[in-house]
């Protein structure tokens, strides 16, 4: 017998209901929370913005977000495998898989800033507090100084000096080049950091979900612990107030006029429930089949939508009482980005008394935040692989290996990013990555499941796994085939208008720079044409994209107690499982060439028949 020979083992699947809800929000819940949405709240007039954020989350985060964990567990696979709903957009899987593939490379990285950060916070006196290290130049002021210049000179010098943070991030510990042309060899610190927070990643997913989802019992709770002492801790000091005011404190309804607001909240929505990327699908495919993920949609949706607000008053109690003792204005203090995760916040930290304590403890939960969401970026990209390739990686031993190889793989390219010049081309990865790719996605995929596959079908399939009761109303159908389709197209279409070439703050990136960057949206979407194409070329004529577009045989649930619970997926596997009712509604003009007489044969004396039954197509049963 042969290694391809040996059954694959069987799929894996969550110990409870608890442990797949928390891998979910540890999945949805992750660096973005703390430094993106604060920041756009502060900037897009404050509380005013949770209208649009609130509206593209009902109407766009919460439809695509119950599509695709309903795709997962119906069908049991992952999102390579999902798509055979319609074999002519299997490229929609493989465009998910590709942006994972991205966004893990560059998410570690940030991992590994933490990581660095962490280990540095076990000092008496933090390094980003002071000037006179090896680092510093000689316009590093420290607070000290700044303390006893009046208003007008701090004025005068904002532009003529700079921080001990803003050097430490980058001078000491990324030790920056000039531009992405320089990279300048790796930083040795960072690369080992990186090597670590691979080693965990491997280590976490060595199991698979069984290993999974014991972690997120840790990875999904820790954080709201954490972010609920810095709330408080932040609450008790002075100027606190000022960092709410600003941060929610202002409802500037003024902004809601700009469409550029309404696209931010679009993409935010994306970034905070993970949409798009494969995960939601990969997730969920391991989960039971009658789990119940209508009640994991809106809770993850609830979770999602008050952690991001929570979150940001941790972040400004703390730029509150950084403004005041700096004597300016929050607004010249807040940063979106890893500017306010590794110089601003930093900053703020160093000022509080025991300030080691609160820097181990705020890298300790951003490190959390970080690897809550790796680990499930990562078995999406490990599981989707395992699945399609399932009859060679199928020994324990060798899906091990596999995760190794995978994880060595990754290490390696991501080296690139932790060079001299690796920020300029994380921003490229991060800025590009963000805008199109998971829009489009989002739109081919809602195209179609609602159009294509039929949004009866799938609502048919939901109550299939849920029950009647649990059927989908009219408000999910109409926001899958028209609502949720329509604001996606018109933020790719304001996007495109309005498009504004990448910075990374004052530095202008080459032009051959920014076409590396639209390479990486042509390597995540060029998949979609892609497929299209070779599945019209295989199927060798045009006018079979009519049967093309249907699914293909072994579409549905995966396993065969729950494809017996519908006629419509019970009969597509074995002919000898049809039922004489089944063979007794032969339809003589639609399936077979068949005559009359040989019809009344089958009805008399099916069993005579299962052979020859067994050689045909049974699509139209």
């Amino acid at each position: 017998m042969g290694a391809s020979d040996i059954a694959p083992p069987e799929r894996k699947q969550w110990a409870n209901p608890v442990e797949f809800f928390l891998t979910l929000v540890a999945f949805a819940v992750g660096l973005g929370n703390v430094w993106r949405f604060p920041y756009l709240c502060f900037k897009n007039g404050g509380g005013a913005f949770l209208i649009p954020y609130t509206f593209m989350l009902i109407f766009i985060g919460a439809p695509v977000f119950y599509l695709e964990l309903t795709l997962g567990q119906f069908t049991s696979a992952g999102p390579l495998v999902v798509w055979k709903v319609n074999p002519l957009l299997r490229g929609i899987g493989y465009a998910s898989l590709a942006t994972n593939c991205f966004l893990a490379l560059y998410y570690n990285v940030l991992i590994a800033y933490c990581f660095y950060y962490l280990i540095s916070s076990f000092q008496l006196i933090v390094p980003w507090s002071t000037c006179g290290n090896w680092w510093n130049t000689a316009l590093c002021t420290d607070q000290k100084a700044l303390a006893n210049l009046s208003r007008t000179d701090l004025n005068l010098m904002k532009n003529m000096t700079s921080s001990p943070s803003e050097e430490y991030f980058y001078r000491g510990v990324l030790q920056i080049s000039s531009g992405v042309e320089n990279l300048d060899g790796i930083v040795t610190h960072l690369a080992v950091a990186l090597a670590v927070a691979w080693l965990i990643c491997f280590l976490a997913l060595s199991k698979g979900v069984q290993s999974l989802g014991k972690i997120a019992y840790f990875t999904a709770l820790f954080p709201y612990v954490m972010l609920t002492v810095l709330i408080i801790r932040g609450a008790t000091l002075s100027g606190a107030m000022e960092g709410v005011k600003f941060y929610m404190g202002t409802v500037n309804l003024s902004v809601l006029k700009s469409p550029s607001v309404w696209k931010e909240a679009c993409t935010q929505v994306f970034y905070a429930l993970s949409c798009c990327s494969g995960g939601l699908i990969a997730m969920a495919s391991f989960n039971d089949f009658n789990n119940n993920v209508y009640r994991d949609t809106l809770s993850i949706c609830l979770v999602t939508w008050f952690t991001s607000i929570f979150g940001g008053f941790a972040i400004f109690t703390v730029l509150g009482h950084m403004a005041t003792k700096m004597g300016v204005s929050v607004a010249e203090v807040a940063k979106g980005g890893p500017g306010l995760a590794f110089v601003v916040f930093p900053e703020g930290l160093a000022m509080m008394p025991f300030a080691p304590l609160w820097c181990v403890l705020f890298f300790l939960m951003m490190c959390t935040l970080g690897f809550g969401s790796e680990f499930s970026i990562m078995e999406t990209v490990m599981a989707s692989i395992i699945d399609e390739f399932k009859t060679h990686l199928n020994t324990p031993k060798k899906i091990i290996i596999f995760r190794f190889s995978i994880s060595f793989v990754f290490f390696l390219l991501g080296l690139s990013m932790v060079s001299r010049g690796g920020l300029y081309i994380l921003n490229i990865i991060d800025q590009y990555l963000g805008g199109f790719p998971w829009l489009v996605i989002g739109v081919v995929e809602l195209f179609c499941i609602a159009w294509v596959y039929g949004v009866d079908n799938f609502c048919d399939d939901i109550a299939l796994m849920l029950g009647e009761k649990r059927r989908p109303g009219i408000f999910w159908r109409i926001c899958w085939q028209y609502i949720s389709p329509l604001i996606l197209l018109f933020t790719i279409l304001f996007s495109s208008l309005f498009y504004q070439e990448v910075t990374l703050d004052d530095y202008i990136y080459p032009p051959w720079a920014l076409a590396l960057g639209w390479i990486v949206v042509i390597a995540c979407l060029g998949w979609l044409p892609c497929i299209f194409l070779v599945e019209i070329c295989r199927r060798g004529t045009w006018g079979i994209i009519k049967e093309a577009r249907l699914p293909s045989d072994r579409w549905g649930p995966a396993r065969e107690e729950h494809r017996q619970l519908s006629r419509r997926y019970a009969n597509k596997n074995d002919p000898k499982q049809l039922s004489m009712q089944t063979l007794s509604t032969i339809d003589t003009g639609d399936t077979f060439d068949l005559d009359a007489a040989a019809i009344e044969v089958i009805k008399a004396s099916p069993k005579l028949y299962v052979k020859r039954l067994s050689d045909v197509s049974t699509t139209r049963f």
